[in-house]
Parts: C-alpha cells; sequence; structure tokens
C-alpha cells in the first residue's frame, strides 16, 4: 500500500533530524523534530529527543517543558525524571532537581546515576532563613535511626510533613545539640516513601539514606529562627534535653511555638510511666506557659485533660490556650475496601495460623514484613506491645472465650505491632499457657503493605487500651471498612464515632461477650460494618494538614498572657530538684532565663554559658528592689563574674566577684517599672568533667523590697524551711 504525503513528510522530518542530531547541530535539529512532532504529537520518544536537543542548545527550560510532558505519558519512566531533573540543575532549581532525582530512585533504589546526582543535589539546597512557618521532625527524625516503620505519633508527623513540605520548611534537632537544621524537602521525601514502603532497618537502601541523614543532621544549614518564624512541633519533643533551651532562644529573637499535644499519658497514667520518663514530660509540661503560644490538641479529650491538668498543677499560671485537630486523616491512595468477611458459622474448625511455640519468655518471633495473611478467621490488634495499650486484657477475653467455645469455635487473636518496654507480662501470660499461646500471633516490624493485608483479612479489631489521645488504629480499621471494638474511653470514643462497637474499659467479660456476639453473629457483624461510612468517614490528610497549620498560625497571633510575677521573699530554684510531676516551681525555673546563654537545668540548679546571660524578673512593685542570687561557680575555676542589675527607670547597680569565691550576692536598685533584669558575665568561665563549657551555675534568686527589714527576715526562713542546694 502505498506510503501517504503525510507518512511520507514525517518520515522525512525525522531522518532530517536525525542526522543534524547526529551532527550536533541541536537547533537544526530540535526544529526538524518540532516539525515532526506538528505531525506526531503523542510520540513520546521524540519528546524527549527534541528536549535533549534544546537543552543542549542551550534552552533547559524549554527541555524541561517536554520532558514534563513526555513524564505525563509515562510517569513510572527513571530516565525522564533524571532528565528534568538535569534540566532543573540547569536552571538553578536545585532543590526542585533533588526532588525530581529522589522521584527516579523511588522507582529504582538502586540506579547508581540517580542515586549520585540526588546527594549532589541535595548538597547544593540552599538553606531556608527560618521566616514562616517551620515543621519541627526532630522526634521523626530521631525515630528513623532507631526504627524504619512509623508508629503511631510518627506517622501522625510523616502524613503532616508530606502534605505541607511544598508549603513549609522542614527542620529538626540532634539531641546533642541546642538548635535546629534545616532538613531538606527531596531527603524528607525519600525517607517517607521508604519508610511507607519497607520496614527493613538493615536494607541497604535504607542504610545508605540513614547515611546521608546522619551527614545532614551534623553538618546542614542551621535553621535562624527570628520575627516572623513559627515552630509547629507535631510530635513528642520533651525528651530532648535540650529542646526548651533551644525554644527559649527562638522565641527570644521572636519567634513563636506551637506544639501538638497527643496525650497526657504519663501524668493520667504514672503507674504505667517509669520515673524518667514521669519527670521528663512533668518539666515539659510545666514549660508550655512559658515557652509555647498555644496547643493543639489531637482530640477534644485530649484538650479537656489538657486544661484539667493545667489548673491542677499550674493553678497560678495562664494556660496556653488549645484548639483541637483531629488526626482523622487518609491516605487518598487507599482504594475503597471490599466488605468484611463473614466470621462462619459457629462451631466450625478454624484454620490454624503461624504461630509462637517454646516461646522464650525474653523474645518474641520475629515475622517481618509477613509475605502472607494468616490462614482462616482472625481478629486483628494493632499497637505496640506496651502496657497502656492493655494486650493483657486481650489475652483473658482470649482465655475466655476458649473456655466457652473452645479452640475450634475461637478465632486467632493476631497482635501487630512492634516490642515496647514493659511487655515481658505478654510473654510470660503466654508462657504460661501453651493452650492460649496456641490462639494467638505475634507479629512485628509490619510495612504498610502488610498492615493493610491484615486489615483486609481479619475479621474485625479490637482495641482495649488504657488511654489514648486519639487512637489512630481505631481509625485505620474503619478505613479499611473493619468494625473496630474498642474501650469505651472519651478519645475512643471520638476516633470511633464513625462505626466502632464499645465495651466497658478494663472488663474482660464485656470485651468476650462482645466479641462473641459478632463471631457467633454473622449478620450482626456485616450490619456493623455496613454502618461504616465511605473511607471510615476520615478525610486526607491534606486537609487535616491545612486545619493543623492554620490553627497554628491562629494561636500564634493570640496575644500572650504575662507570668505571674514572683513571690515577695520567695526563693525561686532553677534547678529541677528532681521533681516527679509537674509545677508552678518548674514554670517558674523555666522561665526566669532570658535567651540563649543558658544550658538545661539540672537537679540543683542551671549553669550559664560562657559570656553573657540574663535573668529576667517581674517584681510584684515598682519601689526599690533588691535581688540575691546564689552562684555556684564551676569546678577548678578562676576569673571574675559581672552582674549587672537593671530596671526601666532607675540606674543600674555592677558587682564583681572572684568566681571561684561566689556564693550568694545581693544587689539593690531604684523605684522603676515592675520588670527587672539581672545580666550575669563570667570570665572566662571553666570547664565541666564531660568537657562542657560553661560560665557560672545559678542556684536561685529571690526578690524583695529594698529596705524592708520584713522581707529579709521573710527571705531568711525561707531559706531555713526549705533546704537549700549545694552551691
Amino acid at each position: 500500500m502505498p506510503e501517504s504525503r503525510g507518512d511520507g513528510n514525517a518520515g522525512a522530518l525525522l531522518a532530517r533530524a536525525d542526522d543534524a542530531r547526529d551532527a550536533g547541530r541541536w537547533g537544526e535539529a530540535a526544529e526538524a523534530y518540532g516539525a515532526y512532532l506538528r505531525l506526531r504529537p503523542e510520540d513520546r520518544g521524540i519528546l524527549v529527543q527534541r528536549g535533549h536537543c534544546l537543552k543542549e542548545d542551550g534552552d533547559p527550560a524549554g527541555a524541561l517543558d517536554l520532558y514534563r510532558r513526555a513524564e505525563a505519558m509515562q510517569p513510572d519512566d527513571v530516565d525522564i525524571h533524571l532528565q528534568i531533573g538535569h534540566a532543573l540543575k540547569l536552571l538553578g532549581r536545585r532543590e526542585a532537581a533533588a526532588e525530581a532525582y529522589g522521584r527516579a530512585l523511588l522507582l529504582d533504589p538502586q540506579d547508581a546515576a540517580a542515586q549520585a546526582e540526588w546527594r549532589a543535589a541535595l548538597s547544593q539546597v540552599p538553606a531556608s532563613r527560618g521566616e514562616g512557618p517551620v515543621l519541627d521532625l526532630s522526634d521523626l527524625v530521631s525515630w528513623f535511626f532507631h526504627r524504619r516503620a512509623p508508629s503511631g505519633i510518627q506517622r501522625v508527623q510523616a502524613e503532616i510533613a508530606a502534605a505541607l513540605a511544598d508549603q513549609v520548611s522542614l527542620c529538626a534537632m540532634h539531641p546533642e545539640e541546642d538548635g535546629w537544621r534545616v532538613l531538606p524537602t527531596p531527603l524528607f521525601r525519600r525517607l517517607y516513601h521508604l519508610s511507607r514502603s519497607g520496614a527493613d532497618a538493615k536494607d541497604p537502601v535504607w542504610l545508605d539514606t540513614l547515611g546521608v541523614l546522619e551527614g545532614w543532621r551534623r553538618a546542614g544549614p542551621p535553621l535562624r529562627p527570628g520575627p516572623g518564624t513559627l515552630i509547629l512541633m507535631t510530635g513528642s519533643a520533651w525528651w530532648l534535653p535540650r529542646y526548651a533551651t533551644a525554644l527559649r532562644a527562638a522565641r527570644a529573637a521572636g519567634a513563636r511555638h506551637v506544639p501538638l499535644l497527643h496525650d497526657c499519658g504519663p501524668l493520667v497514667l504514672p503507674d504505667l510511666a517509669g520515673p524518667a520518663l514521669r519527670a521528663e514530660f512533668g518539666r515539659w509540661f510545666s514549660a508550655l506557659p512559658v515557652l509555647a503560644d498555644g496547643v493543639l490538641a489531637v482530640s477534644h479529650a485530649t484538650a479537656a485533660e489538657y486544661r484539667r491538668l493545667m489548673a491542677r498543677h499550674l493553678p497560678d499560671w495562664a494556660a496556653p490556650p488549645v484548639l483541637v485537630v483531629t488526626p482523622d486523616g487518609r491516605d487518598p491512595a487507599v482504594p475503597e475496601p471490599e466488605e468484611a468477611p463473614a466470621a462462619g458459622p459457629p462451631g466450625r474448625r478454624l484454620p490454624r495460623l503461624p504461630v509462637l511455640r517454646e516461646m522464650p519468655r525474653s523474645s518474641v518471633q520475629r515475622v517481618a514484613a509477613h509475605p502472607a495473611l494468616p490462614e482462616g478467621p482472625f481478629i486483628l490488634l494493632v499497637s505496640s506491645l506496651e502496657p497502656r495499650k492493655n494486650h493483657l486484657l486481650a489475652l483473658t477475653t482470649w482465655r475466655i472465650l476458649l473456655d466457652r467455645r473452645g479452640a475450634a469455635g475461637t478465632p486467632r487473636l493476631v497482635f501487630a505491632g512492634r516490642r515496647a518496654p514493659g511487655d515481658g507480662r505478654i510473654l510470660e501470660a503466654l508462657a504460661d499457657d501453651p493452650a492460649l499461646a496456641e490462639r494467638v500471633t505475634l507479629l512485628h516490624d509490619l510495612d504498610d503493605a502488610a498492615l493493610a493485608r491484615l486489615y483486609r483479612g481479619c475479621l474485625f479489631t479490637i482495641y482495649p487500651s488504657r488511654h489514648e489521645g486519639w487512637g489512630l488504629p481505631v481509625s485505620e480499621s474503619l478505613l479499611h471498612r473493619r468494625v473496630p471494638v474498642v474501650s469505651e474511653i472519651p478519645s475512643l470514643m471520638e476516633s470511633g464515632r464513625n462505626g466502632a462497637v464499645f465495651f466497658t474499659p478494663g472488663s474482660a467479660e464485656d470485651l468476650a461477650a462482645t466479641v462473641e456476639g459478632l463471631i457467633a453473629d454473622p449478620a450482626r457483624l456485616a450490619a456493623a460494618a455496613a454502618r461504616i461510612p465511605r473511607h471510615g468517614g476520615l478525610r486526607p490528610w491534606a486537609e487535616v494538614a491545612e486545619e493543623m497549620l492554620a490553627s497554628a498560625r491562629r494561636l500564634a497571633r493570640e496575644p500572650q498572657d504575662p507570668p505571674p510575677p514572683l513571690p515577695l521573699s520567695g526563693i525561686v530554684r532553677l534547678g529541677h530538684g528532681g521533681s516527679p510531676g509537674p509545677s508552678s516551681a518548674l514554670a517558674r525555673a523555666a522561665q526566669l532565663p532570658e535567651g540563649a546563654g543558658w544550658l538545661p537545668p539540672e537537679e540543683w540548679g542551671a549553669w550559664t554559658r560562657p559570656g553573657r546571660a540574663a535573668l529576667a524578673l517581674i517584681a510584684p512593685f515598682e519601689g526599690p528592689a533588691r535581688v540575691t542570687v546564689a552562684l555556684r561557680p564551676p569546678p577548678g575555676v578562676k576569673g571574675a563574674v559581672r552582674l549587672t542589675f537593671g530596671r526601666k527607670g532607675a540606674s543600674a547597680t555592677i558587682v564583681e566577684r572572684r568566681a571561684e569565691a561566689a556564693g550568694e550576692v545581693a544587689l539593690e536598685i531604684g523605684p522603676g517599672e515592675p520588670e527587672l533584669r539581672l545580666v550575669l558575665e563570667a570570665s572566662p568561665g571553666g570547664e565541666l568533667e564531660d568537657g562542657t563549657r560553661v560560665g557560672i551555675g545559678i542556684v536561685s534568686v529571690a526578690v524583695m523590697r529594698a529596705g524592708e527589714v520584713r522581707d529579709r527576715v521573710a527571705y531568711l526562713e525561707n531559706r531555713l524551711l526549705v533546704p537549700a542546694q549545694p552551691l
């Protein structure tokens, strides 16, 4: 059949273009390829060829447009993402180039060219100036160095960051530092994808990415917060030893800070939290009125808990305002699941699943990313094996069911979650009851795909937790249209409002009756599943993230309540004193240090950094003032310490002491405004045993009216009644 005129023209144009390309006549080749594409606009290969020619001819922007068209036709082509990255690099758009190379790596993690280009582009991403909103991922980044697959709080952080990465700066803090580093968005996106697509923490691709992350943590560009910076912390940073120090410096520079409160578990269930954990959380909670402009809570129950605990432990402090943003998010890519499977007729023998036999008391069988669904009907509990989640109640319930129904009529119970401190009692309970252990399977280190298969394959889920902030496994169960049977506690009543079945908290008998009712009556289970709305009633994570950012901005604009004035003649200690929980004294200790000149408080007090440090004091009067400060010199120090006592409306008072002889120093100043400022300058300072350079130690401060004998007597009585910390 004779060739049509159009085909002949297209062939001739293509031949001419190829000849020009081979001869390096890039402009001529691009023009000929363009003429060909007007006849054959869907020829993806020639789109790419013309892009190459334009790029070689000095037009990377034109090449980028063509590469984008080719990407839309075949988005899973590794090479096209590499070419997009090359064009963006030529245009000077380093961060966008790193994103493109990162997408190539997601498609082929072993691609050496993509790996090299991604690393190179990442190293040249410009640092953020810290303006506008900043999402603090310190908690999530630290998690990745210990585990790959995220847990509940980490998943919320990751999803919020993924949704907001194009609108905000990302940052994180090394546990040994007291400042943030800007986290490149392409690096976060790679970590996010790898954490969702696998659970093997020894995977070479994961380890290689952690190597990049570690290099960034040590040498990445520092974040410099200032006026206009809003630091939104979506994780749990209270365990970071220098976090409060960094926030104090950031706020002194004009930044604002809003944390997301996931729960108050260490205060609500102190019997399940160790003393160190309770103390750390208590110090963080006490500092909220000083260091937070507002608080976001993940549920109305958590917000009520926050208000109640603030009123109980810090009655004389104004609690930062709180807004509720529920983490009822879902991945829009998750398809609408099928209907829940029927439980089967009562008494039918259930096929066996993988079980734990001859299980040692000190370990759990590792079933990482289990490739297949367990055989036969099973009921699922997704949670880390920590005592708060109440796996022991679930085991007691299954013992009741086995006694009533026998092994043949009792579905298997599957625990899916990482090991956690305090899980020994779960292992002991199984080891002591072999018949129960035969009906229980423990799986951990599961990736997203394996977890989704478990949700889709189970009859329904249970969640007997004693305390929650929200309860993400309940949301996930609803998302997969699997009925969650959960404790009737306030937070879970919120997360389970779209279809959960509730039982009396802590009652194994009630849980057993509820579970048995759903097992024995498939129609009842099907009806309960049918009441679950589309996508579990959850919204895309992007909506959650937008609400969270808007709420944080609103809180940051709220006027700040002034702290209460210092008590007359009261001794305010700057150390935490080993306090087991929150208190007004800890809030005061967090409020007095000003700016970046301080190290984290210790039990006895706090060290200043070498150089200048300041204390901000609010007196309950405007007349002449006297301040007494107890100093502690570092070991082996020589030199001097200079104290400057000032207030607006009065001349400053300056006192100098030999640092090695410094103990208690008193300074007086004339009348003026209530705000007092004490500046300490230690020269040259000293060095602690661990090598930390310090200026001078501050044990305590007291403010009284100058010339008032009664105030001095009251101060001396307070010193006698309250044991002094060593100087």
